[in-house]
């Protein structure tokens, strides 16, 4: 990795991530506009991923070892679009999929298929570890 660490590189594309989030927030949600920048940050997850295998397989993530505190944790998790965020939210409050639908205005299976998407993104394998995860990562 030359003369850039691992952090230096964690830091630039964290900036870089969340700059992309304020901008999303600022747009309509169903812009093409939002819906490239939600394609910006899964490539920008996919790197951030990218930097930290690598360098864990150069053995560079021993200190971080001591900071993990589940399997669930460690897996990496692609970022959430805006409405995958929203339905995080929802779940969070206890509602179903009829009810999310309901509260976003969109159809049922909608609903579901967002829910589905932020379980595998989060590498969930329920709603309710789900939701344990966002709240131990800052998501909600």
């Amino acid at each position: 990795m030359d003369d850039i660490t691992r952090e230096t590189i964690d830091e630039v594309l964290e900036r870089a991530l969340e700059r992309i989030r304020r901008v999303s927030a600022a747009l309509a949600p169903d812009s093409a506009a939002a819906h490239e920048l939600g394609v910006a940050q899964h490539l920008i997850g996919a790197a951030l991923y990218a930097a930290r295998t690598e360098s864990d397989s150069l053995g560079l993530l021993d200190g971080d070892a001591a900071h993990r505190s589940s399997p669930a944790d460690e897996l990496p998790m692609l970022p959430l679009t805006l409405r995958e965020e929203e339905v995080l939210r929802l779940m969070a409050e206890g509602l179903r999929n009829k009810e999310i639908a309901a509260q976003l205005g969109i159809s049922e299976r909608t609903a579901t298929f967002h829910v589905g998407n932020v379980l595998a993104k989060m590498g969930a394998d329920g709603r309710v570890e789900a939701i344990h995860l966002a709240r131990r990562r800052g998501l909600i």
